[in-house]
């Protein structure tokens, strides 16, 4: 089984939780549990979860005490496990598999155990590769159960609150944020999960794929080995294990292969009318109308912390201090991977010609593909990090890395907020940063004999980057808020002209926020959501039931009717729905219609302008899964009647030059 697979899993049972409050303290507890059992808590990844339900607790859906006692029994039930599992098999678990396979794993959590004693039961449970191994090898050595309970619940309380209160902290966020502006709470709360998986990535790289690869290498190479062909004798020396990089070189080799080729995909994927150039257009509405004035200026300095000034003295500090310490080779790696990495921005920049979303710089930077700030310090970090994590332990290189990639993600995310770039050029610009770092590290990671001081390279990179960036943001900042100010682009039409002709300027199917084109549209309408809606509801449509728990809870009942069940909420272009509605037709059929907002503007007689809205609409089937679970589906293929919208005031019904048809209507 797959991280990927179980992460993906565990992220259904997050959505379960929500809509059983009830169960949500079981599922817990066995979550908790599964963690802490000898050996299968290697491969259970409980954050998810945990942070998940914490996330809940924050959004007022969960009891942070019941779930917090029900999280600790949990941790403490799965560690005695453990221990009793240690207690009675002795060394008889060396011969159980995957032990016999891999003893490292049991070796690492003895030397652990034999060098804190019982301290390692409490400091054990937060150190990942060892945690679900301690609590056996305390079984194992005889430990006093008396002893061992003390740090097992000890332990188990501060490791419960330290999972559930980060996912607290951001739900009340979340919460706080969406009372004011739900775009912003889901864009948050996806900045938020994008870091969490990025996390998670690393950490399983970290401390279980690295180990597992490194146990399989001799067999890889001598499989190689045996063949006679010159490719398969080059894999077998260039690999063999007692080369010290050739971990690192399998690893980085690895990365190559997946982040380069993604970064051409993406070079294609941006020309104008492909899929991602639309995703793009959605994505970029959907942040600029969620902005807010105090998170512009907090995305405003984060930004400018990544400029060019600022990487440049980092860049400066850091490469001085390494040729001062006579890291000739290392330094030499380091300026120029920054220095390459910065013309290949330029050069790229120059061939795609990609316009921003809005106007910023000149000349080569006026261009949009890739993002110069997120290549920029995607390598100057990351290169960083491999020199900082050089020779460390398993639990400081997740960190470090961990650290790193939150730095380049936030800057990157600062980008697509401000308007500044598209998601694509920011995607593509982490994927061509890490591969250089990838590169990096293949080439030079493996150095030994060039001692750097590790511990003052981080506090001179960190003191350079503070300093540059607090005179940059106190210099600079009124320009930069000035640039990144919030821009109207909206396309000013006569009423009168809209009616006869213009009307072919609005688009004939919604793009979601994947770029995709979806279900046509099918009303043009000039007067409000508010008219509209007391309209419809005179032809039989009702308000939408809205998304809940107690709403969503109808999804997994096998009677709940189409008219109670919510419909998800389509987005047009990044604009959320305006008005949604729902015409029950009987208890297994519905029409949904979905209304959104424009960049389009009607001007009347009199110069007064008001907003244009288009709406589309899917016949909808329930589905009833195995008689207990109530699903949707529907058929985009299938043309909209469009009988009732010609009903509404000053109806006029076009046709299209593809055949589809579209009602222009308002008062």
């Amino acid at each position: 089984m797959s991280a990927d697979f179980v992460t993906t899993f565990l992220n259904h049972v997050v959505v379960f939780i929500a809509a059983n409050p009830s169960l949500a303290g079981f599922i817990c507890f066995f979550v908790a549990m599964g963690e802490a059992l000898f050996l299968i808590g290697l491969v259970f990844p409980s954050t998810v979860v945990l942070v998940g339900a914490g996330t809940l607790i924050g959004l007022g859906e969960l009891n942070f005490l019941s779930i917090f006692i029900w999280t600790t029994a949990g941790a403490v039930t799965g560690d005695a496990f453990s221990y009793w599992f240690g207690y009675f098999y002795k060394d008889r678990v060396r011969s159980i598999w995957p032990l016999s396979k891999y003893p490292d794993w049991l070796q690492r959590g003895e030397d652990y155990f034999a060098e804190h004693g019982g301290k390692s039961i409490f400091i054990g449970r937060f150190v990942p590769g060892v945690k679900s191994v301690v609590p056996g090898i305390a079984g194992m050595a005889d430990m006093s159960f008396r002893r061992f309970t003390f740090f097992n619940v000890t332990s188990a309380l501060a490791w419960s609150a330290i999972h559930l209160l980060p996912g607290v902290l951001a739900g009340s966020a979340l919460f706080a944020i969406g009372e004011f502006n739900t775009r912003l709470a889901v864009i948050f709360g996806g900045l938020l999960l994008f870091l969490l998986v990025s996390i998670a990535m690393i950490r399983w790289l970290i401390m279980f794929i690295l180990p597992v690869v490194g146990d399989s290498h001799q067999a890889i190479v001598s499989w190689f080995s045996r063949r006679p062909n010159r490719f398969s004798q080059w894999i077998a020396h260039t690999y063999d294990p007692e080369n010290p990089r050739s971990v690192g070189m399998l690893v980085s080799a690895f990365f190559l292969l997946v982040t380069l080729p993604g970064f051409i995909w993406f070079t294609g994927a941006v020309a104008p009318g492909m899929p991602m150039a639309r995703a793009d257009l959605a994505i970029s509405n959907f942040f600029q109308i969620a902005r807010t004035p105090v998170i512009d200026e907090i995305m405003v300095m984060i930004t400018m912390m990544g400029d060019g000034m600022v990487t440049a003295t980092v860049t400066f500090a850091a490469g001085i201090y390494l040729f001062a310490r006579k890291a000739w080779r290392r330094a030499t790696g380091f300026v120029i991977a920054i220095a390459s990495s910065s013309i290949f921005v330029v050069i790229t920049k120059a061939l795609i010609g990609r316009y921003r979303p809005i106007e910023l710089y000149s000349g080569a930077d006026s261009f949009s593909f890739p993002s110069g700030h997120a290549t920029i310090n995607t390598v100057l970090v990351g290169v960083l990090a491999v020199l900082a994590a050089h020779d460390r332990s398993r639990l400081t290189k997740t960190v470090v890395y961990s650290i790193a990639a939150t730095y380049a993600i936030l800057i990157g995310f600062s980008r697509i907020y401000l308007g500044a770039h598209w998601l694509s050029d920011v995607l593509a610009g982490l994927l061509f940063g890490a591969g250089t770092v990838f590169f990096f590290s293949f080439v030079f990671g493996h150095i030994h004999n060039e001692k750097i001081g590790r511990n003052a390279l981080i506090v001179i990179s960190v003191i350079a980057l503070a300093l540059a960036s607090v005179w940059h943001i106190n210099a600079n900042y009124a320009t930069a808020a000035k640039a990144y100010e919030p821009r109207s682009e909206s396309v000013v039409i006569q009423k009168s002209s809209w009616r006869v002709q213009d009307w072919r300027l609005l688009p004939a199917n919604r793009v979601s926020l994947s770029g995709d084109l979806e279900e046509p549209i099918i009303l043009q309408w000039s007067g409000t959501p508010e008219d509209l809606e007391l309209r419809m509801k005179k032809l039989g449509w009702q308000n939408a039931p809205e998304w809940s728990v107690p709403t969503a809870t109808g999804y997994l009942k096998g009677e709940t009717p189409a008219g109670a069940l919510p419909p998800v909420p389509h987005t047009n272009t990044g604009f959320l729905p305006a008005l949604t509605m729902v015409y029950e037709n009987d208890q297994d059929h519905r029409q949904v219609f979905w209304l959104w907002e424009t960049r389009f503007k009607l001007s009347g007689v009199n110069g007064t302008l008001s907003t244009l809205y288009i709406g589309g609409s899917l016949d909808e089937e329930t589905v009833r899964l195995f008689g207990e679970f109530s699903g949707l589906k529907s058929e985009d293929e299938i043309p909209a009647d469009l009988k009732m919208f010609n009903m509404l005031p000053n109806a006029s019904e076009k046709l299209r030059w593809d055949g589809s048809s579209v009602v222009i209507a308002g008062p």
